[in-house]
């Protein structure tokens, strides 16, 4: 694994990597200062087809890795890791507003399906 970062911001992986403040190593937005590795991003930027719907996607990875931390208080100190899982999520959710998701199909997402469960099999399951 690999880390480069340039700061002409000539390729969309610099432009990630800005975007999502990940400029230095061994100081990266990752729990534990933890940085994106190159085939990280590369594997973002083709996933999501834009360097931009890959910085959304980054900000989604870092939300769910800083969502499993837990809050906690001592000697008068409160941390609060839930914030910066939100923060994560409300800037992801921002960049998928501007830049939209991923036309892969591939990818969860809500649709009707008629559910067969012995009990409602002619309900959508969007209907109540």
């Amino acid at each position: 694994m690999t880390y480069t970062y340039l700061e002409n911001l000539a390729t969309d992986r610099d432009r990630v990597r800005f975007y999502l403040q990940d400029t230095v190593v061994g100081a990266g937005p990752k729990p534990a200062d933890g940085n994106f590795q190159d085939e990280e991003i590369a594997g973002m930027i083709t996933i999501e087809g834009s360097w931009q719907r890959a910085v959304a996607a980054g900000f989604e990875t870092l939300a769910s890795a800083w969502q499993r931390y837990p809050n906690f208080t001592a000697d008068g100190l409160n941390v609060q890791r839930s914030d910066i899982a939100k923060g994560y999520a409300a800037s992801a959710a921002e960049w998928r507003k501007k830049y939209g998701s991923t036309a892969n199909t591939s990818r969860a997402g809500s649709r009707a399906v008629t559910r067969v469960d012995g009990y409602s099999d002619d309900v959508d399951s969007h209907e109540t």
